[in-house]
């Protein structure tokens, strides 16, 4: 081969290799290919960072996709802040280095009806929410989020005549786009509150919040669906009535709560711990977390708007440590809809734990071809250690319900079974373990019939009925 041959065909071998990278960094989503940018806030100024909080993530909305925007270490005072279409990172100096306090009495434009449907900004719809993300991809990590003024907000009033004054989410997600959320390293605090106009006892209602309620129109309950991811990991929540949601209009997404041993999140001092409502067609992973509450350490429940999911959603719930803190309040509990099911659930390995009497471990509502197996049910003088209510196919196995005791006077059993079960088996771990089974058409292996009292067993009513959470837009 000559000399020229083979130089045009290394010539040309580049030119291919080259087009082929090129061809492959097209191909690439905007995400990837997108350069990082930073933007910095200013250190605190001790009076109102809104502002400059504000503009920081406008800046990086402008930029596009890779972009961060980075706060200083210190305490920035804020009002509420709104962001649309936000792709990138919200970060602070760590945990223990950089807060965000929410300023006193935070103005609401939700004062009537003809407001109560309007899509969140700065001048006519302030929303009772600190921060608002529509659409976009977010990451918020390395911060703390406090709002400790109780009030938190000035009176606003739902459609149904009632006023409230707390805050109803500290980091709200929404869109009409697939939307892609992640929290990471963060702790966020609230306050108790004796305020008639904080429902639920709380001056938060909820901390990171992912809701399908970015409104479509004016019309009652006509919201966006929203889909796409929602994690949470290595967090801290403490006093807020419930720490981590995801509710309302939901698809279609993934749900990942802790996720891995090391990467669980601590929730104490509220109500409902982690509240996971009606989800169509999603996958949610509840893992390695501890939660506990005066509600229920979690709970699965339908959503607090007139949404029922057409598709079912998967729950996996697992390695899990969940605490009922006060009397009638579950370990954790899942409430299904008896007439549509949208629960598909997995609960194993967790350690529920009740605090107080006539509580209940794990409560099961109304499921269709639930399992629970391999958990540890822990408390004195309770009702029951897991119940079953209104199920059917569902699955107890191999539960470790040794150290429950059940209340000798109002309490059923061990494992319990209400009238309405049908086709549900029991497979206990051990022979001394009681089960009351008033269903029909019920396996029950290896287990000991309880000894409840004529009373209890023949008018057996749950006491911890549904919690709802405060509506807000309707």
């Amino acid at each position: 081969m000559s000399y020229m041959n083979c130089r045009v065909q290394r010539v040309g071998l580049r030119v291919a290799l080259l087009w082929g990278i090129l061809g492959l960094i097209l191909l690439l989503p905007a995400t990837v290919r997108a350069g990082s940018h930073t933007v910095k806030v200013p250190p605190p100024n001790g009076v109102d960072d809104t502002a400059n909080i504000q503009a920081a993530l406008n800046a990086c909305v402008a930029y596009g996709p890779g972009c961060t925007v980075k706060l200083a270490a210190g305490k920035y005072l804020t009002k509420q802040v709104v962001v649309y279409n936000f792709q990138g990172t919200f970060k602070g100096m760590g945990i223990d280095s950089t807060t965000i306090e929410a300023l006193p009495n935070l103005p609401v434009h939700w004062l009537d009806q003809t407001v109560a449907s309007c899509q969140p900004n700065l001048t006519t719809c302030l929303w009772p929410s600190l921060f608002v993300f529509a659409d976009g991809s977010i990451r918020v990590s390395d911060l703390t989020l406090k709002v400790t003024a109780v009030p938190a907000t000035q009176p606003w009033v739902d459609d149904g005549g009632i006023t409230y004054t707390m805050l109803f989410d500290v980091l709200a997600f929404i869109g009409q786009n697939p939307t892609y959320v992640t929290i990471n390293r963060i702790r966020m605090e609230g306050q108790p509150s004796l305020l008639s106009t904080d429902d639920g006892g709380y001056n938060v209602t909820n901390g990171v919040h992912y809701t399908g309620a970015l409104p479509r129109s004016s019309a009652p309950f006509d919201y966006y669906f929203l889909s796409g991811s929602f994690t949470v990991q290595s967090s801290f929540f403490d006093n807020l009535y419930v720490a981590v949601s995801q509710d309302a209009f939901s698809k279609s997404s993934r749900v990942t709560i802790g996720g891995s041993p090391t990467t669980g999140n601590h929730v104490e001092g509220g109500c409902g711990g982690l509240d996971m409502e009606a989800s169509e067609n999603s996958v949610v992973e509840i893992s390695y977390n501890e939660s506990s509450g005066n509600c229920a350490g979690m709970w699965v429940v339908p959503a607090y708007v007139p949404f029922v999911p057409s598709s079912p959603s998967w729950y996996f719930i697992h390695d899990n440590k969940f605490v009922g803190t006060e009397q009638n309040a579950d370990g954790m509990y899942l409430y299904d809809d008896a007439t549509s099911p949208w629960i598909q659930a997995a609960v194993w390995n967790n350690t529920a734990r009740v605090k107080d009497i006539l509580s209940e471990g794990i409560g099961v509502y109304y499921t269709k071809g639930t399992a629970v197996w391999n958990n540890i049910v822990m408390g004195s003088g309770g009702y029951d250690g897991i119940g079953l209510w209104s199920t059917t196919f569902d699955t107890v196995a191999n539960n470790n319900v040794s150290n429950f005791t059940v209340d000798p006077t109002s309490g059923l059993a061990q494992i319990y079974l209400d009238p309405s079960t049908t086709n549900d088996l029991v497979l206990c771990a051990e022979r001394s373990d009681t089960v009351l089974n008033q269903g029909t058409n019920n396996a029950i292996i290896g287990c000991q019939q309880s000894t409840a009292s004529a009373e209890a067993a023949t008018s057996a009513a749950r006491p911890n009925l549904l919690r709802k959470k405060p509506p807000l837009r309707k």
